[in-house]
């Protein structure tokens, strides 16, 4: 069997045509890949609304109260517990147990801001989302709200 060295000029030029070749990646690989990525999040730990003040309660005396105040949501996994309430220009939230850090406001469409959290737990996050929204809060386990659409 005979070995056949390559020049480096060859060799550049088999790299070269390997680099710029017009075979682009299947479909189905790319959407596996896209899947794949989903699964970053596998040992996190899902929120799920265990509150929410929109939801009609009657009150003790069977009659509604006349004013109705801010929406408050609460969100809750065996590690963390997420209080927000919807204002007029905003939505305030805390964390409980409080820690500091950022919590992720990600959009359906895969966009996203990271927004700080004090000291006391304390977020806010302005203006108000227009579309439906999750947030993400970073720890072990990573904790994710339920989508929210307000």
């Amino acid at each position: 069997m005979t070995e056949q060295w390559l020049d480096d000029e060859h060799l550049i030029a088999l790299l070269s045509e390997a680099m710029t070749g017009d075979d682009l990646v299947p479909p189905e690989v790319l959407e596996a890949g896209y899947a794949s990525f989903t699964w970053r999040t596998i040992d996190g730990e899902l929120a799920g609304l265990i509150y929410d003040s929109c939801i009609e309660e009657p009150s003790r005396s069977g009659v509604r109260s006349q004013q109705a105040g801010p929406r408050a949501m609460t969100f809750a996994s065996s590690s963390l517990t997420i209080e927000m309430e919807v204002t007029s220009t905003s939505l305030m939230g805390q964390l409980v147990p409080a820690h500091t850090g950022e919590v992720l406001l990600s959009f359906h469409d895969g966009t996203g801001r990271r927004v700080p959290v004090d000291e006391l737990g304390a977020f806010t996050i302005d203006p108000i989302p227009e579309d439906r929204f999750r947030l993400q809060v970073a720890g072990q386990p990573q904790v994710t709200t339920d989508w929210i659409v307000l």
